[in-house]
């Protein structure tokens, strides 16, 4: 039995590396099916709850940017397969004057959560929105 209850602990310590490297908190994508007709809006309405500038760029590529404090994020939405995900591109704190300058990636993990998670509220809401309308319909 001791030794049933030693492999397994061998076994699941060394996958706890390789399923913790797959993807971060925020970057789970978030499904809005057809529940979203005009995403932008949404986009845009979602983002800067949280102090986050939403900006779409010609080529259709579209960025949440967050200037707070010292910190300069900047992120890219991927819209695939009806959902959104949230991928960081460079976070950097250009502006501090103090010698040493790192970046807090928990800080900047907990921001990019924070924005993940208000995109999933207005999905959420429009998803209850549309059950809302189905139920009072008939």
């Amino acid at each position: 039995m001791k030794k049933v209850i030693t492999v397994l602990l061998v076994a699941t310590s060394c996958l706890m590396p390789v399923a913790a490297s797959e993807l971060q908190l925020y970057q789970d994508p978030i499904p809005y099916g057809s529940y979203i007709t005009d995403l932008d809006s949404m986009l845009t309405d979602a983002v800067k709850r949280n102090h986050w500038v939403f900006s779409k760029g010609e080529s259709g590529l579209r960025t949440a940017n967050l200037d707070y404090k010292t910190y300069k994020i900047k992120t890219e939405l991927v819209v695939k397969d009806n959902s959104v995900a949230v991928k960081l591109i460079s976070a950097e704190r250009p502006d501090c004057g103090k010698k040493s300058c790192k970046v807090d990636m928990d800080k900047v993990e907990g921001w990019l959560v924070k924005l993940r998670r208000s995109i999933a509220y207005d999905v959420t809401q429009a998803v209850r929105d549309d059950a809302l309308k189905r139920r009072f319909a008939q």
